[in-house]
This record gives structure tokens, C-alpha cells and sequence, in this order.
């Protein structure tokens, strides 16, 4: 399967949102939350998303296939 960087930083973002959960509520994770930490896999293949975003003109510094990632949700 090819490399999916949507996918990726979605898989991502999950996790990284359950182990902060995790330590605010100072628990173990459940066996769902387990799953999805599993699903963490790093920004290696992703390092534009850790470039400051602070507006428009930042973004487009980035190569375009990179730009949708920072759309507003």
C-alpha cells in the first residue's frame, strides 16, 4: 500500500489526543485506546506539519501537495 500522509497524520493526531487524555486523567489506557496508540507511527514522513502555521504566508513556503494538510477544519 502506498504511503497515505492524510491517513497518517490522522492515525497520528488520534493518538497523540488519547495519550494526552490518558495523562490528564492519570489512567491506563482501555483496549480500544491501546489500538489507536498503536496507530502512532511518528512525522518522519510528515516533518512539514511540525513548521510553524501561524498564517497564510507560512503555508505557502510549503510545496503544494503539502498546503491541504493546513486547510481550516
Amino acid at each position: 500500500m502506498a504511503f497515505n500522509k492524510k491517513l497518517h497524520l490522522e492515525n497520528n493526531i488520534k493518538a497523540l489526543q488519547v495519550a494526552f487524555e490518558l495523562d490528564l486523567e492519570k489512567r491506563l489506557a482501555t483496549n480500544a485506546e491501546k489500538e489507536i496508540l498503536k496507530q502512532y507511527s511518528g512525522f518522519g514522513g510528515l516533518k512539514f506539519i511540525l513548521n510553524p502555521a501561524n498564517d497564510y504566508r507560512d503555508i505557502q513556503s510549503w510545496t503544494k501537495s503539502n498546503q491541504m494538510y493546513f486547510e481550516a477544519t
